[in-house]
């Protein structure tokens, strides 16, 4: 099967995390997020060959992302520029259907469980004989299209985003951004006129799709897509550990602290002390990366390869991307960190939460783009964002 991509958005959303690295590259768990996703449709066994879409400038980076992968003679790369919607990002990728039938499309910037999805998608695609089945989640929000779905999963409407007031009681589904397509989307594609916002929406070469046949929908109960930072943090829960992150492989010794040799995953009820490091799960722990001694690390704490970690550090809630340096005596709260960061001794940074709901809100967090210094003795205390190569000194 020919496996689409949609890669090729600029992260705006996710910087200052992006201003030193694609969004697809960001961690979920130590793995880039579209290594996560290839790696699932990959191990289903249905990939024969994965279509990147993506913008000229990324791909340099995308073929160094994807260079070590076991797949990567699979990949081939289309270019969108300029970029014209989703429905435009698609249609670049027909040059490499050939003579496949369907095709499966995802967006880059969701995750869920792909290899539980997809015999069903498939199934259901079949069964009806859909011209495209959607995977759904259940919900509402304007932050994504939503869709009116039968009891039986047929598609009986889909919108485009829509503001809040305009939901209507019998639209409940969240289009997921999981899609198994007859070629003839392709054909819809090139009927489809320029939307409102100037570009070619995919929504409506589905709809007008469904005017010829059938569209599926298929529910999922586990689903997210991450477009801040804020829901990239949460995404770091979404996975159940791995047995090799569980494996406890570790060096230790009362005068270094802690150190890992592969990747570590301490679980949500752990709470467990080991050369004098306290850790309290669930926190990561990346291959590579010293705690020193006297150290308190978690809940929720999710570390990079290669860091370090000073003494008698205090850290929860935290996302600290790979070669990050924290010095002695900070306490840490609520920072997601990009790549090669250097916080100095008696740091504190402990913002002050805003959320008005379950949903955590970007500003609940100190969001620090990669290369960053911010040196001894500095306290923040609000939700800000700190732009890539940047120095926070203690008067700032």
């Amino acid at each position: 099967m020919i496996v689409i991509i949609l890669a090729a958005g600029k992260g705006k959303r996710m910087q200052p995390l992006t201003e030193t690295r694609l969004k697809g590259s960001l961690p979920i768990r130590n793995k880039s997020l579209l290594i996560k996703l290839a790696e699932m449709i990959e191990n289903s066994g249905l990939m024969d060959e994965l279509i990147l879409v993506i913008s000229p400038w990324q791909k340099r980076a995308m073929e160094e992302l994807f260079s070590k992968e076991p797949y990567v003679n699979k990949i081939k790369f289309a270019i969108q520029d300029p970029p014209k919607g989703t429905g435009d990002a698609l249609a670049q990728a027909e040059q490499f259907i050939g003579n496949y039938d369907r095709c499966l499309v995802l967006n880059g910037d969701i995750i869920a469980h792909i290899e539980d999805i997809l015999p069903e998608l498939i199934a259901h695609h079949e069964k009806l004989e859909a011209q495209c089945t959607i995977v759904v989640y259940p919900g509402k929000s304007e932050r994504y299209g939503l869709l009116q779905v039968t009891p039986d999963g047929r598609v009986l409407d889909i919108k485009e985003k829509i503001l809040t007031e305009e939901i209507k009681d019998n639209i409940g589904y969240i289009n997921a951004g999981i899609y198994l397509f007859q070629r003839e989307i392709f054909d819809a594609i090139r009927e489809t006129p320029l939307s409102k916002r100037g570009e070619y929406e995919l929504t409506e070469a589905i709809a007008l799709l469904g005017k010829r046949g059938l569209l599926g929908a298929l529910i999922t109960d586990s689903w997210m897509s991450i477009e801040n930072p804020a829901d990239l943090f949460t995404a770091q829960r979404f996975f159940p550990p791995s047995n090799n992150e569980i494996s406890m492989q570790f060096h230790s010794g009362g005068e270094i602290g802690f150190k890992a040799a592969e990747e570590i995953f301490f679980d949500e009820e752990s709470e467990i002390e080991f050369s004098s490091v306290y850790f309290k799960g669930p926190v990561l722990v990346g291959k590579g990366t010293l705690i020193e001694t006297g150290s308190k690390i978690g809940p929720d704490v999710y570390i990079g390869r290669d860091c370090e970690i000073g003494s008698e550090a205090v850290l929860d809630n935290i996302l600290l991307m790979d070669n990050c340096k924290v010095g002695n005596n900070c306490e840490l709260s609520y920072l997601i960190a990009a790549e090669e960061i250097v916080i100095g001794q008696n740091t504190r940074v402990k913002p002050k939460r805003v959320s008005t709901s379950d949903e955590q809100n970007p500003m609940d967090f100190v969001i620090v783009g990669g290369k960053t210094i911010i040196t001894s003795n500095v306290s923040i205390n609000e939700g800000i964002k700190i732009k890539a190569h940047s120095e926070v000194r203690k008067d700032d």
